[in-house]
């Protein structure tokens, strides 16, 4: 009887103790497809971090030149896969955070976003917060009216801004 018990202990342990694979997120089907990814090796500066948070907010892309005495946040898109959302400046006296993360178009102007990683340095250092699990955020690749790239929480045109000099709303009427 013992030796029936060890044999049964000895193969659950041995079974038990397989390696599993890693559980990887699955692309969606729309993902699979080929859609022209215009964003590779682009850098722009942006208003906010994109996947710091996954609130709904629309983010301004300045593709303008990012300096080496530019202070504020960008975003690197690196490869056809991988993009870096980070906050630069010159000096070492601030709080800078990364966030590291995927991206995939899941149509011609939407654009999944995945978050990785965040990390800090400088005055707020912190261990890096590994996020593969948060939910993913899709935003919409638009033009503003002034020609800039706009990433929207919605598939939408902004509203075109009222220029200097114009008149607008009820204003205009009087």
């Amino acid at each position: 009887m013992k030796l029936g018990s060890s044999f049964i202990l000895v193969v659950s342990l041995i079974i038990g103790c397989q390696s599993q694979p890693e559980k990887q997120n699955k692309i969606a089907q729309a993902v699979k497809k080929h859609f022209p990814n215009t964003l590779v090796n682009k850098t722009f500066k942006t208003e906010r971090l994109i996947g710091l948070s996954t609130e709904k907010s629309d983010n301004l892309l300045d593709d303008s030149t990012v300096d080496m005495g530019w202070v504020g946040n960008t975003i690197n898109f690196v490869d056809t896969v991988h993009f870096v959302s980070a906050y630069r400046a010159w000096c070492g006296n601030d709080c800078f955070t990364s966030v590291y993360g995927r991206y995939y178009f899941t149509d011609s102007l939407k654009v999944r976003f995945y978050t990785d990683s965040i990390a800090r340095s400088g005055s707020c250092e912190a261990p890096t917060v590994y996020t593969k699990y948060r939910p993913a955020i899709d935003l919409y690749l638009v033009k503003t009216p002034e020609g800039h790239l706009q990433l929207n929480h919605k598939a939408h045109q902004p509203p075109a801004r009222p220029h200097k000099g114009r008149q607008s709303g009820l204003s205009a009427q009087l």
